[in-house]
């Protein structure tokens, strides 16, 4: 069913902004707003309601100086139309940096800029209609944000916090950045730092199974129960009104015997569980009284850490931005030819990241293109001219539903779309214009692959358990001057280029560039793991350092977590005993550290 409402969906988005583009006034620009905004729904999706608007907010100016000033420069000159499209491309390489949410608007935001500049208008368009058609993709996008979210704003944030309790790999980090994105409500403060408390015991508890001895049978059986409670609990979370739960959870007893305090750790496990179960029963829904700079620190530490030049995220710009800008000067030398949306649009999809990508992206569009082409050959042979528009559509509709599950499928519907649609148009033997469009293609993969795989010179290139050391040392560091800070010893200022090594070096712990040591299938989802793991300690960090937290309480708790950081051993006992000396919002922030503290000791290498 949903891979007939895909296409109908897009029919009706393209061909509604289309019209309203007309109704406008746009003229031929109205069919580049239909266009653009399947671009800015790619980012317009992601997260809660509340949390998807505010990131539209900064997304619409950027997408509209992205899609429409570089195509009014290159009236006046082309150079200075390209020095600023790659400057967006360049932005739009930059942007995930600030967490996973961002990589969809980058990619929107550079796809959309190269759309907007090689995109061939019939006709002439008028400055306020070419800056007016991007605008109105993203007022579109988000009225259909709006339509989509209005009956359950939170729905994505209850869904996050309800994927961390039952251990979902990721989710406790996307639950928290979820949660701070939406209006905080008390309930969902509770569940989610019961739910941490819950998965930093769970875990604890499975480090030290080998040493329970006869009780071992006991403890087993007890967090098998648990973890049947946490999956029904879950749904309790998940739930959009408080649900009415009557059931009360068959609870074990704790098996005598357990060395330390393991006894205490299965006691948490229960206690944390009836939390989360009475939170999202009763449901609180006072807001939280956070910092409102709080979300702003944290995205504005993150692009600090990405502007320097030893961070992976910045050379991938950098990267991107050259590549793009010798794409753009090739198609200075082919004004007006349709095609160089393709070659553009191909270019900037190849670059990614990862080299590995990069080299899956070429493979992906070199077959889906020659595949396409032979289907096409065909279609010129046995079918009438006239047919070759309406194919092309048609194959463009087959296409979509497939633009991520077989990728090469889509690219060959786009050969048959493209070739067809501008054949017809041009009035041109479509022969010669499949042979030109396979060279461009082809020019683009070239150098897609150039860029994506060009390392940067003089930059070592640190294998996966160098680049978690790295890490992990800049977080303690970090953690060091925190202390320091809450103690009255050391200034906030002071502490800045602590915070902005550290996220650079959480950024880099997912950068495998090329001429780096290639980590294994287990070594990348241990390094997954530990990412999000440093993240959270770092947007700890920053709101432990809020003005006016000053507090030599949580001071010992900070000490206490860069103490026990990899390669040391996790004393989360003594960490634990912190938490009477803390107020409750304290007791959170030490129940995120503790939780990310012990997914760290799991995945170190």
């Amino acid at each position: 069913m949903k891979a007939f409402a895909l296409p109908v969906i897009i029919l009706v988005v393209v061909g509604g902004v289309t019209g309203l583009g007309f109704v406008a006034g746009l003229g031929g620009t109205a069919i580049l707003a239909g266009l653009t905004a399947l671009f800015c729904l790619i980012a317009a999706f992601g997260g809660t309601l509340r949390g998807d608007l505010r990131l539209l907010a900064g997304f619409a100016p950027a997408l509209v100086l992205g899609a429409g000033v570089p195509r009014l420069l290159g009236e006046v000159s082309h150079w200075l139309a390209i020095a600023v499209l790659v400057l967006v491309v360049f932005a739009a390489g930059l942007v995930p940096a600030l967490g996973q949410r961002y990589v969809t608007v980058g990619l929107g935001l550079g796809l959309a800029s190269a759309f907007g500049y090689g995109f061939q208008l019939t006709g002439s368009a008028s400055p306020p209609q070419v800056l007016g058609a991007p605008a109105l993709a993203v007022a579109v996008a988000v009225v259909i944000r709006v339509l989509a979210g209005l009956r359950d704003p939170a729905g994505p944030a209850r869904k996050a916090l309800a994927d961390a309790l039952t251990g979902e790999a990721g989710a406790a980090d996307r639950a928290a950045r979820l949660w701070l994105t939406e209006r905080p409500r008390r309930w969902s403060a509770r569940v989610l730092g019961e739910t941490l408390r819950y998965r930093a015991a769970r875990d604890v508890l499975d480090d030290r199974r080998h040493s329970f001895g006869d009780a071992a049978g006991s403890v087993e059986r007890s967090l098998a129960a648990a973890d049947e409670e946490a999956a029904r609990i879950a749904e309790l979370v998940r739930a959009r009104s408080a649900p009415a739960d009557t059931q009360e959870p068959a609870r074990p007893g704790v098996p005598g015997g357990l060395p330390g305090a393991s006894g205490r750790w299965l006691d948490t496990v229960w206690s944390s569980l009836d939390a989360v179960r009475t939170a999202a029963t009763e449901r609180d829904e006072s807001t939280v009284d956070l910092p409102k700079s709080l979300r702003r620190r944290v995205l504005a530490g993150e692009l600090r850490g990405a502007l320097s030049w030893r961070s992976a995220q910045l050379r991938h710009a950098v990267r991107v931005a050259l590549g793009m800008a010798i794409a753009l000067s090739v198609a200075t030398l082919r004004p007006g030819d349709p095609l160089t949306v393709s070659f553009l649009m191909t270019t900037f999809a190849i670059m990614q990241p990862e080299w590995r990508d990069s080299l899956s992206k070429a493979w992906q569009r070199v077959a889906g293109s020659l595949g396409g082409a032979v289907v096409l050959a065909l279609v010129i042979w046995l079918a009438p001219p006239a047919a070759l528009l309406v194919i092309g559509v048609a194959a463009l509709l087959v296409g979509i539903p497939m633009m991520t599950s077989k990728p090469m499928v889509f690219n060959g519907c786009v050969v048959l779309m493209s070739v067809g649609v501008n054949a017809t148009n041009r009035h041109l033997d479509p022969a010669p214009v499949l042979v030109e469009y396979l060279l461009l293609i082809a020019l683009a993969v070239v150098i897609g692959l150039l860029f994506g795989f060009a390392a940067v010179p003089g930059v070592r290139k640190p294998g996966a358990a160098e680049r978690f050391t790295s890490a992990v040392d800049a977080t303690r560091t970090l953690y060091d001057t925190l202390a320091g800070v809450l103690r009255g010893e050391t200034s906030r200022p002071a502490a800045a280029p602590a915070f902005r090594h550290a996220a650079r070096a959480q950024q880099d712990l997912l950068a495998d560039e090329p001429g780096g040591t290639p980590p294994s299938g287990t070594e990348r989802e241990k390094a997954e793991q530990a990412a999000d793991a440093l993240r959270g300690l770092y947007t700890s960090a920053i709101a432990a350092a809020l003005p006016g937290s000053r507090n030599a309480a949580l001071a010992g708790a900070v000490a206490g977590v860069a103490a026990a950081l990899p390669p040391a051993e996790p004393d989360v006992d003594r960490l634990a005993a912190h938490r009477d000396e803390l107020d409750g919002e304290q007791r959170l922030l030490l129940d995120t550290m503790q939780a990310d503290l012990v997914v760290l000791h799991r995945t170190a290498p």
